[in-house]
């Protein structure tokens, strides 16, 4: 059966060396044309995944690297199967001199995953809100700043107000409302900060 498909992103900094080894090895395996899948990533640095019981079931989809005055940012996203493969990811820091500063946020719906490990200020954004039928959008996750925003989003879509519900009750409120349709949701994760 297929596995849950968990969607990551990626915001990298660390040594110019580190940095350029990884996005170098990303052009050349032709990142942004084609999927680089992860097991071949953990090739080409020598990872023996298989005997650490490293997870590699994932591949990077779109990546790009911007020069600033920290010496640079390297992002990427990937897609991999149930969860962020974040062991994957230290041992390929291990392998670059553990020179890299890695930030990740890791959404998987059916999992029920929403987890932020942030090392510079990256993913500030309070929850994501998975939704779809009715009034909202078709099937999709959309990450909000804050709960209070997301809260309003369905305030005003449903025409229903908050009245004096603190914002918890609120957002226990919306994610069990029942709708006409069984097709129809809104529900308000908030993240996982570690």
């Amino acid at each position: 059966s297929m596995s849950n498909i968990c969607d990551t992103q990626y915001k990298v900094r660390g040594s110019r060396k580190a940095l350029s080894d990884l996005w170098n090895t990303l052009q050349m395996m032709e990142v942004n044309s084609k999927d680089v899948y992860l097991y071949k990533l953990a090739e080409h640095y020598g990872i023996d995944y298989e005997h650490s019981g490293i997870s590699v079931r994932g591949k990077i989809y779109w990546a790009e690297f911007e020069d600033d005055e920290d010496g640079g940012l390297l992002s990427f996203d990937t897609e991999s199967a149930w969860s962020a493969c974040d062991l994957f990811f230290d041992e390929l820091n291990k392998v670059l001199g553990n020179e890299l500063s890695i930030s990740y946020r890791e959404i998987e719906c059916g999992c029920e995953i929403f987890y932020v490990h942030d090392e510079g200020g990256f993913f500030p954004e309070e929850c994501c809100v998975s939704s779809s039928g009715g009034n909202f959008e078709d099937i999709c996750e959309d990450v909000y700043d804050t709960i209070c925003d997301a809260i309003e989003a369905w305030c005003e879509k449903t025409g229903i107000s908050q009245g004096e519900r603190t914002e918890e009750e609120m957002v226990d409120f919306i994610n069990e409302y029942e709708y006409d349709s069984e097709d129809t949701y809104y529900y308000i994760h908030p993240f996982e900060f570690d």
